[in-house]
């Protein structure tokens, strides 16, 4: 049976992401260094790849903790990356409206017309902003308050330089 540990939900996701970039890291060592020129230094592969596997299969397990205690704020959790979303497609729309002189050296004008003006956008992104902080202020009280039962030695792992 495993020792566990009960930590914080806020430590539990700083842990699993820093199995996820060491896994991704593993992934970059196993396909850059499988084949090699000869006289070229060696790296041990296949320690990489075992290493990868036991990381995977602790990310796996903590991923699973983490979404089991999730569940009572999910859909706080999928308001707040569509709201993110929202924000992002805002910031990328074009609100160039009006006459504008292009081209080079001057081709001419050439009208616009947006429907959603910048101002518009503007105000729709501070009160979307002003959504997206209320939602993280309660996931960051849930994550600092919530505590989940973690491997003793994935969080050894995950801790380790």
């Amino acid at each position: 049976m495993a020792d566990l540990l009960n930590i914080n939900l806020a430590k539990a996701l700083k842990l699993k992401n820093r199995l996820a970039g060491r896994v991704t890291k593993l992934t970059q060592t196993v396909q850059l260094y499988n084949s090699t020129q000869e006289t070229a230094e060696r790296i041990d592969v296949r320690a990489a790849y075992a290493e990868r596997a036991d990381l995977v299969r602790r990310l796996t397990e903590l991923k699973l903790a983490v979404a089991q205690a999730n569940a009572p704020i999910q859909r706080d959790i999928f308001t707040l990356a569509e709201l993110k979303a929202e924000v992002a497609l805002l910031a990328g729309l074009n609100t160039k409206h009006g006459t504008v002189i292009e081209g080079y050296p001057t081709s001419g004008a050439v009208p616009y017309v947006a429907q959603f003006r910048k101002a518009e956008v503007d105000a729709a992104t501070t009160a979307l902003e002003t959504r997206i902080d209320a939602l993280q202020d309660k996931l960051d009280a849930f994550n600092a308050t919530t505590t989940i039962a973690v491997d003793r030695d994935t969080v050894a792992v995950a801790e380790a330089k």
